[in-house]
């Protein structure tokens, strides 16, 4: 029998969607909840689970390929046979036949012209990432399709050819590196943003001292990331123009704290969500980030754990950047980005201390967070730094 393989369910329907990797090969075996392929949403990538045990029989959607929820991705084949094919072959024994026989000629006449080459997912991108050319290939894949072996087999015959490439293509050559669909979709959105979002952004200077003093004696502190998520959903409750959704003529304001969190991985960036951050406690925090955070570099976010934000923090701290200004997410209404925590000479009642000072900057829809709403929740979130109760 054959089972059609469809996004799951909690993709949003008007999510942008596109097909990522390809985990089998037409032909390759699937079990039972055994990931098959990858999807790539504006925030995250995903795994798709086979709800059915059997054989690969048709990828429908390449790589790149952009789908709707109703789209069939893949058809997945078992060894029960349709019921209404079975019929219907005893009945008309010679309509196989003639099929045979059309098939026959076909292949006698010569395949068809076409202007895509048949090649399998995993082959496209091994060839894509060692700069093999598929166009010259041969395949020794049912129907001629190109397979991995085929691209390894490339691979191997380039490293025993010349070391270098010709004088005047060396000097001509210039080498092209595509986007991937998630980096793709990143710049649809970002360009979106640029182009529809009035940002303007305001930065505030706290002092961090008493926060870092609070982490420094407990042996296992959570990461400053996920107390800024905590201190953050805190000051959003009060402040519901900030935590909003814009809805083009119109803004909801969100009774839940759900934060996106940007996340660096091999695949680019990631964005997981923290829903209802304003009922949790710091420590429920720290363990869901750190969960979040490797499953987004492993590749392994499900639908849930990248929709339904309305607010954005990213922290470029680690990499010595002070301040810096970050791009609301088309959508919502504002986005945090947090800076390095460093030592610096303050005046404290009159004397120059050493305190430990970060920088946060707010960037502001204008449609929706007006200045000053948005100076009022920078201000609230600066108490909430400094006064360090966690």
């Amino acid at each position: 029998m054959r089972y059609e393989l469809t996004l799951p369910e909690g993709v949003p329907t008007g999510e942008r969607v596109i097909i990522g990797r390809w985990h089998k090969e037409i032909g390759d075996y699937i079990q039972k909840t055994e990931v098959v392929l990858e999807i790539e949403t504006p925030t995250s990538i995903l795994e798709i689970e086979s709800q059915v045990e059997g054989m690969l029989g048709e990828i429908l959607c390449d790589t790149g390929t952009e789908v709707a929820v109703s789209d069939v991705l893949g058809i997945i084949e078992d060894d029960q046979p349709e019921p209404e094919a079975e019929e219907a072959a005893e009945e008309q024994p010679d309509e196989a036949a003639e099929e045979e026989a059309a098939a026959a000629e076909e292949t006698l006449a010569g395949p068809a012209p076409s202007k895509r080459i048949p090649i399998t997912d995993r082959a496209r991108w091994l060839a894509m990432a060692s700069g093999v050319q598929v166009e010259g290939l041969s395949g020794t894949g049912p129907g001629g399709r190109i397979i991995v072996r085929d691209v390894e087999d490339a691979i191997a015959h380039l490293k025993t050819g010349p070391a270098e490439p010709p004088a005047e293509a060396a000097g001509t050559a210039t080498k092209q590196i595509p986007l991937s669909p998630a980096e793709q979709v990143l710049a649809q959105r970002m360009s979106q943003a640029h182009r529809d979002i009035p940002q303007y952004n305001i930065t505030v200077v706290a002092d961090a001292t008493h926060l870092i003093a609070w982490r420094k004696a407990r042996k296992d502190a959570p990461r400053i990331t996920a107390i800024m998520i905590k201190l953050s959903a805190e000051a959003l409750v009060d402040h519901p123009r900030v935590n909003a959704t814009f809805l083009g003529r119109s803004w909801r304001p969100n009774t839940s704290a759900n934060i996106a969190v940007a996340v660096d991985t091999p695949h680019g960036m990631a964005w997981p969500v923290l829903h209802n951050c304003q009922s949790k406690t710091l420590k429920q925090i720290a363990d869901e980030l750190t969960d979040l955070a490797a499953k987004a570099r492993e590749g392994k976010l499900n639908a849930h754990d990248a929709i339904d934000a309305n607010f954005t923090i990213t922290n470029l701290g680690m990499f010595d950047v002070e301040v810096f200004n970050a791009v609301i997410w088309p959508g919502q209404t504002a986005v945090l980005a947090i800076g390095a925590i460093r030592q610096e000479p303050v005046v404290v009642s009159g004397a120059i201390l050493p305190r430990h000072i970060v920088r946060l900057s707010l960037g502001c829809d204008r449609r929706v967070v007006e200045g000053a709403f948005g100076a009022r929740y920078l201000t609230r979130l600066k108490q909430l730094v400094e006064a360090a109760k966690l």
